[in-house]
């Protein structure tokens, strides 16, 4: 899919105890811990300078209380939109990531993709929802500067899809995504 050629925004949830424990959250709506509304306040700041006129995030809790946090700092618009929530891990949510990785062999640079359940939601259709939605909104606002709050595997997702290498999103911490000749460039806002 190819988005409009226009710079967007995203910032993944503030830390949750899961994260910390390396628990698959999935839909799980796992709350921010103490250190994650400490993040979403610095994601707020370092925000200060961007200009952002609306924010759209998942609805799960711990993003939607991130991007409220940004949101109100700033005093910018919030919606919501189911289509960013994190991919659900079916069966295998609030599992070690560690221990379902030593059950089925996999080293540490492999995706657990390969072997989630089959409730869970399969990696291409992460990607085609995760770009999906932010083909949605971009096309909705045409003239409008947009923040992206919401999840890791999402993160993962979208990026590939645009054709970044596979990268983890930190916590809290805002990206912007810039259109190039050759595709797209990610820069630490």
């Amino acid at each position: 899919m190819l988005l409009p050629q226009r710079t967007f925004y995203f910032v993944r949830h503030g830390q949750t105890d899961w994260n910390l424990e390396g628990r698959m959250q999935g839909h799980t709506d796992i709350p921010l811990n103490a250190n994650g509304l400490e993040q979403a306040v610095l994601a707020a700041e370092r925000l200060h300078e961007v200009r952002i006129d609306v924010v759209v995030s998942s609805p799960l809790v711990r993003a939607l209380k991130t991007a409220a946090v940004i949101a109100e700092t700033h005093q910018w618009p919030l919606r919501v939109d189911t289509a960013l929530m994190e991919r659900t891990f079916g069966s295998y949510e609030g599992k070690l990531t560690r221990e379902m990785r030593a059950l089925h062999g996999l080293r540490e640079e492999e995706s657990i993709s390969t072997i989630l359940p089959p409730d869970a939601e399969q990696w291409p259709a992460t990607k085609a929802r995760a770009a999906a939605a932010v083909d949605f909104w971009l096309r909705a606002l045409p003239d409008q500067s947009i923040l992206f709050v919401g999840h890791g595997a999402f993160f993962r997702a979208l990026y590939e899809v645009l054709g970044g290498p596979r990268m983890e999103a930190a916590n809290a911490v805002p990206y912007r995504f810039v259109p190039v000749d050759a595709g797209w460039k990610l820069e630490v806002v």
